[in-house]
C-alpha cells in the first residue's frame, strides 16, 4: 500500500521534538561553560556512577576542581540542604567557585549558606589545604566570619571542627577553644581528677567532686573557710570507700559514684557530606585520660564515661555527710544531717575525720617556729658578743638565740571531748521506717533471698526476676541509700542482711 504525500506531512506534525525550556533567573545559562566544569559534570554521568555514593562522587569532583578559579558574577539566591556540586545549576556552581576564589584570597564576602556548607565539606576532605593544620585554620576562619547569624552552620560547624581534630590526629590542644567540647571537658576533667587523686592536690580533687555532685559543696561556708582541710578529708574518705567496694561489693566505686564506662558508635561529622579515606586505618585518638575515640574496621567509636542522676546523688550524699560531720567535730555552725545514711559509710567518715585531726594536732606540736619580732634583738646581742670577744678573748660568751615554740591554731582546737563523743555515738543512729511499701511478690522474693529458698516460683507465676529486684532496690533506697540486692543470680548484700532479716523475717514471726 502506498502512502500519499499529505498523510505523511500530517504525521510529521505529530512527532515531538526538543524545545528550549523556560528558565528561572537562578537557572539562567552561565554563558559558555568552562571546560573543567563540563569535565566535572561528566564524572557524575559516566557508566557506573549511579552505583557510587553521592559523597564519593563529590570527593572526586572536588579533587578535580581543587585549583579552579572563576570570576563569574552571580546575584541570585541558593537554598540546598546537604548540598553537593550536582545540587547546583551551572550558574549557581560558577557563582560558588567565584565566591570561593575570593575566600581563598582572604575576602570572605556574604554568600548563601549553601556556599559556606560546600566550602566546609571541601575542607573536611583537605581540598585546598596544605595539611590538616591548615584546614583547621580555614574552618575556624569560616566560623568566625560566616557563622554569625547562620544558625545551621553555627549548629554543625563546632561538631565538625571537633571531629576534624580527631579524624586527622591533630594535637588535643586544638580542642581547647572548642565550644562543642567544653561541657564534655568539664565532666572529663572532674572524673580524671578523682581517678588520679593520689597524684593531684587535694583541692583539685575536691573541685572535681563538686562538679560531679548534686550537693554543692563549693557553696558551703565551712568549705570556703577551710578548703584544704576538707579537701584532705575527702581524699582520705574516697580512698577508704574505694577499698570497701573492692572487698565487699561486686561493683566498683567509680560505677556507683562517678560514671559507667561505655563504647558507642559515633559519627565524627554529623550532617556533613563526608567520604572517609579508603582503606581507613585502625587507630585510637585520646582526647584526655578518660575519653578516647577508636577507628576499627572503618567505623568510629567513642570510649568515655556516662553518668546518671543516681551517681550524682550518691556522691552528693557522701560530700554532705563529710561537711556535716566536720562541722560538728570542730564546732562550726551546723547544717541539717542527711536524711539517709548507711552505717558503714558514716563509720568511715568519722574515723577519717578523727585520724586527720589527730595527725594535724601531732604535727602542730612538733612544729618549731621562729618569732620574727625578736630578730632585731638577736642581731644586737650578736654584735655585743662579737665586740666582747675582740676586747677580751679570754671571755667566751655564747650567742643567745631566741626560739619560741607556739602551739598551733588549727581548726581542731577548742573541740570538747563531748563533741567528739557525740560524733562517734551518732554514727550508728539511722532514721528508718518499719513499714515499707513492698508488694507481695517483692516481699516473697526478699524473704526467699534472706533464707536461701528456691526462686522457681518467680517464673512460674509470670514475674520477671530483674523487675522484682529493681522494685525492691528502688523502694528500700530511701532507708539504705544503696541497693540491697545485687549480682546475677541476685543476692542480698551482706552489709544489710542483718537489718533486713530483723525487719522482714523476725518481725513477721
Amino acid at each position: 500500500m502506498m502512502w500519499g504525500k499529505r498523510p505523511i506531512a500530517r504525521l510529521r506534525h505529530l512527532v515531538y521534538r526538543d524545545e528550549p525550556l523556560v528558565r528561572t533567573h537562578d537557572e539562567a545559562p552561565a554563558g559558555k561553560l568552562p571546560k573543567l566544569i563540563r569535565a566535572m559534570r561528566s564524572l557524575a554521568q559516566v557508566s557506573g556512577s549511579c552505583w557510587q555514593p553521592r559523597e564519593e562522587i563529590f570527593v572526586k569532583q572536588a579533587r578535580l576542581m581543587e585549583r579552579y578559579e572563576d570570576d563569574f558574577v552571580f546575584e541570585g539566591s541558593v537554598t540546598r540542604y546537604y548540598p553537593t556540586y550536582e545540587s547546583l545549576s551551572d550558574a549557581e556552581l560558577r557563582g560558588y567557585f567565584a565566591w570561593r576564589t575570593q575566600v581563598r584570597k582572604g575576602n570572605i564576602a556574604p554568600a548563601p549558606l549553601t556556599f559556606a556548607m560546600l566550602y566546609a565539606y571541601e575542607i573536611l576532605h583537605l581540598i585546598g589545604c596544605r595539611d590538616a593544620a591548615d584546614g583547621y585554620g580555614k574552618l575556624m576562619e569560616l566560623g568566625a566570619a560566616f557563622a554569625v547569624g547562620e544558625s545551621a552552620l553555627d549548629t554543625y560547624l563546632p561538631a565538625w571542627v571537633y571531629g576534624y581534630v580527631i579524624y586527622y590526629g591533630l594535637d588535643p590542644a586544638y580542642l581547647s577553644d572548642s565550644s562543642y567540647y567544653h561541657e564534655m571537658k568539664l565532666q572529663d576533667d572532674a572524673i580524671a581528677a578523682v581517678f588520679t587523686h593520689g597524684e593531684r592536690p587535694a583541692g583539685e580533687v575536691a573541685e572535681g567532686l563538686c562538679a560531679l555532685s548534686s550537693y554543692r559543696l563549693e557553696r558551703s561556708k565551712f568549705y570556703r573557710a577551710h578548703p584544704e582541710e576538707i579537701g584532705v578529708v575527702i581524699m582520705r574518705v574516697i580512698a577508704r570507700v574505694s577499698e570497701y567496694y573492692e572487698k565487699h561489693r561486686k561493683r566498683d566505686f567509680s560505677s556507683d559514684y562517678l560514671g559507667v564506662k561505655y563504647r558507642r558508635m559515633v559519627r565524627l561529622f554529623p550532617g556533613a557530606v563526608f567520604h572517609a579515606r579508603s582503606p581507613e586505618e585502625d587507630r585510637v585518638y585520646a582526647v584526655n585520660p578518660v575519653r578516647s575515640y577508636e577507628c576499627a574496621g572503618g567505623a568510629w567509636y567513642v570510649l568515655a564515661y556516662e553518668r546518671a542522676l543516681k551517681q550524682a546523688q550518691r556522691l552528693g550524699a557522701l560530700l554532705r555527710i563529710i561537711d556535716w560531720r566536720m562541722r560538728e567535730y570542730v564546732g562550726f555552725s551546723p547544717i541539717k544531717p542527711p536524711k539517709k545514711m548507711t552505717k558503714w559509710l558514716a563509720k568511715i567518715v568519722d574515723e577519717e575525720i578523727e585520724a586527720f585531726f589527730a595527725e594535724k594536732k601531732a604535727a602542730e606540736a612538733r612544729r618549731v617556729r621562729i618569732d620574727l619580732s625578736q630578730l632585731g634583738r638577736i642581731r644586737a646581742d650578736a654584735a655585743v658578743t662579737r665586740e666582747r670577744l675582740i676586747v677580751a678573748e679570754e671571755e667566751e660568751e655564747a650567742a643567745v638565740s631566741i626560739w619560741t615554740q607556739r602551739p598551733g591554731e588549727g581548726i581542731s582546737e577548742g573541740v570538747s571531748a563531748s563533741q567528739k563523743e557525740t560524733v562517734s555515738d551518732t554514727a550508728d543512729v539511722q532514721p528508718r521506717e518499719i513499714d515499707l511499701p513492698l508488694d507481695a511478690p517483692e516481699l516473697h522474693l526478699l524473704r526467699d533471698l534472706l533464707t536461701g529458698a528456691p526462686l522457681s516460683w518467680v517464673r512460674a507465676e509470670g514475674y520477671l526476676l530483674s523487675v522484682l529486684v529493681d522494685g525492691i532496690n528502688e523502694k528500700l533506697y530511701d532507708d539504705f541509700a544503696d541497693a540491697v540486692i545485687e549480682g546475677e543470680p541476685p543476692a542480698v548484700i551482706e552489709d544489710y542482711r542483718e537489718e533486713l532479716t530483723e525487719r522482714y523475717l523476725h518481725a513477721a514471726e
